[in-house]
């Protein structure tokens, strides 16, 4: 009887020992699929942040060749033309078409590599200088251009200034800042018109041309640059009526070459004359000599590297320049 007992007390014991580790076993294989899951959770977690970080750091811009994915925060941005846009922004490119001296924005852009005439940047020139992002402004330079890195073509010459800095402001994330600087114009525009309207200028005709001794280029559109924009755009100001017709005409920009023989029919109130040093000196010309607005003392000197620009910088400076020279006319007298 008592070999019995002492039997069933360890048949009793091992009977446990044999639960507890059945049941060790199994804790330890969930603990195990537990550990599998807890990482498989962390692993797919990580994964998304990463697509959704990889997001964040690009935009896809809609452009007339299609979307282009841009950095969200481009660093090393090359601007073709455009130059003065890009510092209205606030943007410092690290290479850009070369500047005329005296354009309004020369000094923000000091020290910058320059990379060649607007149309004709170099290639080798723009890989060297291994960009995040490229502003083209023709199809040319695009073509040479967009394997090198993003590269957003944007036809200046094909869209108005409101439309080309909304597309920049959209490309460099800067929407906001892009919007006040155009209600900022707008503003000024109406108040230097206020101020002409009020002088009794307002009305007055206005001839753009750009030339010498033999022959003129007079301007005949609000988009060939040289102030056609501020003045028969912004300002709204007109031309002799042979000059309007062909401004209301058209859309494109245009210009006509006349000779010195025909060019008082060309002629309004007010001249803006192109200007740079060595220029054909007209003041012994017998044709421009007798011109009414030369007698009048209404030609108004425009330096070339500052009108040849039309973007919003130069816009900005080219309209204190027209509006002042016009206004010192009246006060003159």
């Amino acid at each position: 009887m008592k070999r019995n007992k002492n039997s069933a007390l360890i048949l009793s014991v091992l009977l446990s020992l044999t639960l507890l580790l059945s049941a060790c076993s199994a804790g330890g294989t969930n603990a195990g699929s537990n550990t599998s899951q807890t990482t498989t959770n962390v692993t797919a977690t990580s994964a998304a942040n990463a697509d959704t970080a990889g997001e964040a750091s690009t935009r896809t811009i809609s452009t007339v060749t299609g979307d282009v994915v841009v950095p969200a925060e481009p660093k090393r941005i090359v601007v073709l033309y455009m130059l003065g846009d890009a510092v209205a922004l606030g943007i410092k490119p690290i290479g850009i078409s070369e500047v005329y001296d005296g354009a309004a924005f020369s000094e923000q852009l000091e020290g910058v590599e320059s990379l060649g005439h607007w149309n004709e940047a170099n290639p080798e020139a723009v890989m060297v200088l291994d960009p995040d992002l490229i502003i083209a402004n023709s199809e040319d330079n695009y073509r040479m251009l967009k394997d090198i890195a993003p590269t957003v073509l944007i036809p200046a010459d094909q869209i108005s200034t409101e439309e080309r800095i909304k597309k920049l402001g959209e490309v460099f994330g800067k929407e906001k800042e892009a919007q006040g600087l155009l209600d900022s114009f707008q503003s000024k525009v109406e108040e230097s018109k206020e101020k002409l309207r009020t002088a009794g200028l307002l009305d007055k005709t206005i001839t753009i041309v750009e030339g010498g001794n033999k022959e003129m280029l007079v301007i005949e559109s609000k988009e060939y640059g040289r102030g056609s924009q501020i003045v028969y755009d912004y300002l709204g100001m007109k031309a002799p009526e042979i000059i309007q017709q062909k401004i209301d005409k058209t859309k494109t920009v245009e210009s006509e070459m006349v000779s010195m023989e025909v060019l008082p029919q060309f002629m309004g109130d007010y001249v803006l004359r192109s200007s740079w040093e060595g220029m054909d000196d007209l003041s012994e010309h017998a044709v421009w000599s007798s011109l009414a607005a030369v007698k009048a003392g209404h030609v108004i000197a425009a330096d070339f590297g500052l009108f040849y620009y039309t973007d919003l910088y130069s816009l900005n400076t080219q309209l204190d320049v027209i509006t002042n020279a016009l206004l010192a006319t009246t006060s003159s007298k």
